[in-house]
Order: C-alpha cells, then sequence, then structure tokens
C-alpha cells in the first residue's frame, strides 16, 4: 500500500499559468543564485556581539562558486521589532549609525559594509559588494542574510558588527578565508544548459512585483519632457436664443414640433 494516497485530485478552477526558469543572468555581485546552484554549508557558528541583553550571532555560512551568504541571528531578552521581516538591516534603506551595523574587512584591505544603501549593478563592480536583509523571526529573535561578493582571498577575514543603541561596541570576528574558497568548489550547478531569456532588445525594468518590458529610454541629451502648453481660451457662449435658432447649414429637425392647440 502506497504512503500517500493516491486518488486524483481536482484541478485548480483557474490555474495558474505556467513559467519556465531561465539560464543564469552570469551577475554572481547582485545575489545568492539561490534557483541555480547548490551551496556548500559551512557550519560554523560563533557570536559576533554581546551585551547585557542581546547577542548577534553568526549561524552558518552559505558558499557559492563566486559568493558568499553568511546567517546572522540576533536575540534579545527584550522587543526587537514589531514587525520581524522588516529585519534590522536591510541594504536598501539608510543606515542609522546607532542601529546593528555589519561590515568585512578582506586580508588586502579592501572593506564593504551596510553604511551604505547598495543598489544592483549591471557591470562589474570594482570593489566588494555587501547586501543585508531581514529573513523575518519573532519579536525576539531576528534572522537575517548578509551576501558579500566576492569570494575573500585566502588568509583571515574579519566580521565585524556594531550595535550602540544595544552597547555592542565594534566586534571584529576573523574567519578562514582559505576555507570559505575551498568549500565554493563544492558548490554544485542544479540545472545546467538552461536557454537564456529573450528580452528582444528592449530594457526590462521592474515596476512593484511585476517586470514589464518597455521601450528604450529617452537619452539625457534629450534634456526634461517639454512642458504642456497651455489650451487656447474656449469661446463664450451664444445667447440662449441664439442656441434654440438652427445654425447656417445645420441639418433640420427629423421631427416637427407639434401645434398648439
Amino acid at each position: 500500500m502506497s504512503f500517500f494516497t493516491d486518488a486524483p485530485r481536482n484541478r485548480p478552477l483557474f490555474p495558474v499559468p505556467e513559467q519556465e526558469l531561465f539560464g543564469y543572468n552570469g551577475r554572481p555581485w547582485v545575489e545568492p543564485p539561490h534557483e541555480y546552484i547548490v551551496p556548500a554549508i559551512l557550519p560554523w557558528s560563533m557570536p559576533l556581539g554581546r551585551a547585557e541583553r542581546t547577542i548577534v550571532a553568526l549561524r552558518g555560512i552559505e558558499v557559492w562558486p563566486e559568493s558568499v551568504s553568511f546567517q546572522l541571528s540576533v536575540y534579545s531578552r527584550d522587543l526587537l521589532l514589531d514587525e520581524p521581516g522588516e529585519g534590522l538591516i536591510d541594504h536598501r534603506r539608510v543606515p542609522d549609525y546607532n542601529a546593528l551595523l555589519v561590515g568585512v574587512l578582506f586580508p588586502d584591505g579592501r572593506r564593504a559594509s551596510s553604511e551604505t544603501i547598495s543598489v544592483p549593478s549591471a557591470t562589474k563592480p570594482d570593489q566588494p559588494v555587501l547586501r543585508a536583509q531581514g529573513l523575518g523571526g519573532s519579536a525576539f529573535h531576528v534572522d537575517h542574510e548578509i551576501f558579500l561578493w566576492p569570494l575573500p582571498p585566502d588568509g583571515p577575514l574579519e566580521l565585524v558588527v556594531q550595535w550602540l543603541d544595544r552597547d555592542i561596541e565594534e566586534t571584529r570576528t576573523s574567519l578562514d578565508g582559505t576555507a570559505i574558497r575551498d568549500a565554493a568548489k563544492e558548490a554544485g550547478e542544479i540545472w545546467p544548459g538552461l536557454p537564456a531569456r529573450e528580452a528582444h532588445g528592449l530594457p526590462v525594468r521592474r515596476v512593484g512585483a511585476q517586470a514589464m518590458i518597455t521601450p528604450a529610454w529617452p537619452r539625457e541629451s534629450q534634456g526634461p519632457p517639454p512642458l504642456p502648453q497651455p489650451s487656447a481660451p474656449r469661446p463664450p457662449s451664444p445667447p440662449a436664443e441664439a442656441a434654440a435658432q438652427p445654425r447656417r447649414g445645420a441639418p433640420l429637425p427629423t421631427r416637427l414640433p407639434r401645434r398648439a392647440r
């Protein structure tokens, strides 16, 4: 006997249109390639910053072929957030220097942090990219993903946290960059040979939660759009008596008025 029920199920009344996964866009500095790669896992867990009522901790590391994601959690004995889904740090918000800050320092002196808003770049950046976002949790525990590109070079990688509002001064934790680079070799591709997305030569922009294809944007050299021209004044309305008379050349009424009795 089968473990699962094998009875046929009714199809939904309004089926969802089929969608197809396209090939990887080849921009590893934008976000983790969750849909295309199974990452290597480094089960490193350790406190990164601690105060009397708050702890910032590393729960583990996901290593991609060209980037790395730090799984960071915040624990507190008092209220952290009313909406945990928003997270305590986010690369799309202007940071508060008294709030939680996260950064990395490479062995060669390069650095990246959550101090600035991170916007995806269409071309390969010349500096490291750090992007942080909340993953949910509860009022007293919030998870975050700290995305870092590129992979760190061999040597010690310093992970830095600071949270002045919670009495956590700047704290640096050294991680093994060589072990992270070695783990990247174990990340596996899921769907090799996927077809590329066809954009038909038109740029793609995102509007709300939907992506739409639009005509090419006007160049900056064209200047701002022209201002609307004032409309010509409308002629005054004719008097009521004149309006009752038929205009010259106007069609005659199809029904004559009834004669007064």
